[in-house]
């Protein structure tokens, strides 16, 4: 029993007679007699009595055409899912990212990349870059967005891109009179930190203070950038923070200003090692490209050209 007597078999039923059934699926009548023959030695029963040149159903012919119809059902939808599946309109994407991501950007990009997708399971998680590596190793993400530079050897880099930092200060900060803010602007300046003593963050601030001869004022210190803006809106100092954490300071509690000499700030995608990547994920890394963009300006990158924090 194949799939093409099964085919003929359900045209005769749909059409009522084996010429008809034949036109349809463009053959023979012959060859739809034949397939019907061998059908029937297949299941050890008539499917059809022939009677003054037409044929008619048997009741077992009618019994079984029930379960052919089940079977093409599932065939069907079978052929649906795929279509969804080629369309990247079903599937399911489980998406990691720093929280400098998820909590600014990841939200608006994904409520776009789910219109016409309304079948696509999506999830979203939120770690630290070394906690969403080993994840993605482990295959807990299809995607994950991580800072750059990092120890990405247990998985596959994707798209990189760098941004620059910038400097964050509160409403009505002469820094607003400028259009830039320069490493010596912050001489003597409240001065939030960013980062522990031993984070590469702080330590490439501290590096770079220094090199300068600019002591700031250091008032207060955070473990991470996106601590900072709800500080710099309370008036307590300014910061050096990244262009995303940066969006969480709105434009009537504070200001944003580039900052100069220009410190690289790099982030890029991740995938579970040795996984083709489907079209689905390529269809959402093209969605975050079209959709970071109004919001930050990224430069794309190789990734092993990553440098910053």
């Amino acid at each position: 029993m194949n799939t093409k007597q099964l085919t003929a078999f359900r045209a005769i039923m749909q059409q009522g007679s084996m010429s008809d059934a034949a036109r349809r699926l463009d053959v023979s009548q012959p060859a739809i007699s034949r397939l019907i023959r061998d059908l029937e030695q297949d299941l050890g029963f008539s499917l059809f009595e022939r009677r003054n040149s037409r044929v008619y159903a048997t009741a077992a012919a009618r019994a079984f055409y029930r379960q052919v119809q089940h079977h093409f059902s599932g065939l069907d939808r079978l052929e649906q899912s795929a279509d969804q599946i080629r369309l990247m309109k079903s599937g399911s994407l489980r998406i990691g990212a720093i929280a400098a991501l998820a909590q600014t950007v990841l939200p608006t990009i994904i409520a776009g990349f789910r219109r016409g997708r309304d079948d696509v399971a999506i999830s979203l998680g939120c770690y630290e870059t070394d906690e969403l590596l080993p994840r993605v190793a482990g295959h807990q993400f299809d995607l994950a967005l991580v800072e750059l530079p990092a120890d990405t050897a247990g998985v596959q880099s994707g798209p990189a891109y760098r941004a620059d930092q910038v400097c964050i200060a509160p409403a009505g900060h002469h820094f607003g009179a400028s259009a830039r803010v320069r490493v010596e602007d912050l001489e003597l300046e409240p001065f939030i930190s960013v980062g522990s003593s031993d984070s590469a963050w702080y330590q490439r601030a501290e590096r770079l203070l220094r090199d300068c001869l600019v002591r700031p004022d250091e008032v207060l210190a955070v473990d991470r950038p996106m601590l900072a803006p709800a500080l710099v809106r309370e008036g307590v100092g300014v910061a050096l923070v990244d262009p995303f954490s940066a969006l969480l300071l709105s434009p009537d509690t504070g200001m944003v200003r580039p900052f100069e000499p220009p410190q690289p700030y790099c982030i890029g995608f991740v995938q579970p090692l040795g996984r083709e990547q489907t079209q689905l994920e390529r269809a959402f890394i093209d969605s975050f490209e079209a959709g970071v963009g109004r919001s930050v300006t990224l430069q794309p990158i190789e990734p092993g050209e990553a440098t910053g924090v």
